[in-house]
């Protein structure tokens, strides 16, 4: 492997279709080089990264520069650095990111990405290589298993089995919502049976993620389409695949202890809104259960923000009283139910859980009173430990919320004075009730990282590095 500037390095054209996946990339410098001065040679201009030799002469890891390791995958992921794989092995789905077409174009093969990836600069950058060598190249050869032909379906059950089996990322990427799902699953169970601990680490936090993903994403579908207003009387549009909206059905809402009128304080355009998402069985089997879903702050309504505010600091709170109710309600049902919001209606997530007992995920979640369950008239059947509280590293409310001596230092500049009024705000506002878990990968400014996208990308994005962790163990 070697490392390239995407923008001041020339690379020929060929070689283009040899770059590696970020994930896959990550994983290889992770395990096999050093980071730091080396008497090896550096596979990278710009930093020193030298392969670990475990016997000869090489840099002990007691010594790896870990501000350059962490300067280097963050290049790798914004793409700004190329890992270019020197292998004489052929064409991989599972580590290449580009193949060359029959046109001599480079093609992006399939793949999940960090967040703003840029994929049509290193395009344009392949055809200014072109044009600079004079040359476009051949084809790339692709394994037979990207170039899938009809079969019968019993043959073509076998061959999806088989593909799996061998190359389990690249077969995902053909397949349905329920064939993926399914894939997931058994790659995760090969995973916690692997040898290799690495492997069982990445097979635990797929698990975990794989279900995350779900809530986010119903999480996300809870705000509605941008500029259209929001009937609570209809079903929500772009419903992500594997759900369905049962708000509105009566019969559903019984079994669950719940009725429609809970969910909104007035149909159209509501303030308080929250919706109930139930799962498809064909897709997802039993692993996944209704869910109750809140809707988070809306930036332009104060209303939110009055609720929002007020209730971290002990003010009556007409959401949370609501979101208390349904968690007494949720209370009663002794079947499986789900509880999941963002922003603020993570904040609400947080009180029907508690006041609950259920299980709960919330993303980039409001700080929870410790008194506001109680104060509503609910009880305090959970005590936080089943909410997996999920935020994004850097994100703008998290960092309000709670106080971290060395990163809160390098954000006021080092500036004493300010960072105590940080701390003095950190203390008067509560922080979000669960098991934190963070998520690396974010981008942009701390406010860019609180939106519900990137919760989805950055889950995404250790989805596919721990398959390929698993992958590679396989």
């Amino acid at each position: 492997m070697r490392l390239i500037a995407l923008s001041t390095e020339d690379l020929e054209p060929y070689q283009f279709s040899r770059i590696f996946n970020p994930g896959s990339a990550r994983y290889v410098l992770e395990a096999k080089y050093l980071f730091g001065a080396s008497s090896l040679p550096s596979i990278c201009r710009r930093y020193p990264v030298s392969r670990c030799e475990i016997f000869g002469v090489g840099v002990s890891q007691y010594r790896e520069d870990r501000q350059i390791k962490k300067q280097v995958l963050a290049e790798l992921d914004a793409g700004q650095l190329l890992a270019i794989d020197d292998d004489c092995f052929g064409w991989s789905p599972a580590r290449h990111l580009f193949f060359i077409d029959q046109s001599g174009r480079l093609a992006q093969y399939p793949a999940i990405l960090p967040p703003l990836y840029p994929t049509q600069r290193i395009i344009q950058r392949y055809e200014a290589m072109v044009a600079r060598y004079r040359v476009r190249p051949p084809a790339t050869v692709l394994p037979p298993s990207y170039r899938p032909q009809q079969k019968a379906p019993a043959v073509a059950a076998a061959a999806t089995a088989v593909a799996v089996r061998r190359d389990p990322l690249a077969a995902m990427r053909a397949m349905s919502k329920r064939e993926r799902w399914q894939a997931r699953q058994n790659l995760i169970g090969r995973g916690r049976r692997s040898i290799y601990p690495d492997a069982r680490i990445a097979a635990t936090r797929l698990g975990e993620n794989n279900i995350a993903v779900e809530k986010a994403k119903l999480a996300q579908n809870v705000y509605g389409v941008d500029g259209r207003p929001i009937n609570a009387l209809e079903t929500m549009p772009n419903v992500p695949e594997g759900w369905r909206d049962i708000s509105n059905n009566k019969n559903a809402l019984d079994r669950l202890r719940l009725w429609p009128e809970l969910l909104y304080d007035h149909a159209d355009n509501p303030d308080f809104f929250a919706r109930v998402y139930a799962p498809d069985p064909t897709v997802f089997g039993n692993a996944m259960a209704p869910t109750v879903v809140f809707r988070g702050t809306r930036m332009e309504k104060l209303v939110d923000w009055k609720n929002n505010l007020g209730q971290g600091v002990s003010f009556h709170s007409d959401y949370y009283k609501k979101s208390v109710s349904i968690g007494s309600k949720l209370e009663d049902f002794t079947g499986q139910v789900a509880i999941a919001g963002h922003s603020l209606g993570g904040g609400l997530a947080s009180a029907a859980a508690v006041a609950s007992g259920k299980p709960a995920w919330t993303f980039n979640a409001a700080g929870l009173n410790a008194g506001t369950v109680e104060k509503y008239g609910g009880t305090a059947i959970g005590d936080g430990s089943k909410i997996a509280a999920y935020r994004v590293q850097g994100e703008v409310l998290t960092r309000l919320q709670e106080f971290h001596l060395l990163e809160d230092l390098k954000s006021v500049n080092y500036d004493i004075p300010l960072l105590m009024v940080k701390h003095q705000l950190s203390t008067l506002l509560p922080s979000a009730a669960g098991n934190a878990k963070w998520l690396p990968g974010g981008e942009g400014g701390a406010i860019d990282k609180h939106g519900m996208q990137q919760v989805i990308d950055s889950l995404e994005q250790q989805k596919e590095a721990d398959m390929t962790t698993i992958t590679s163990r396989l």
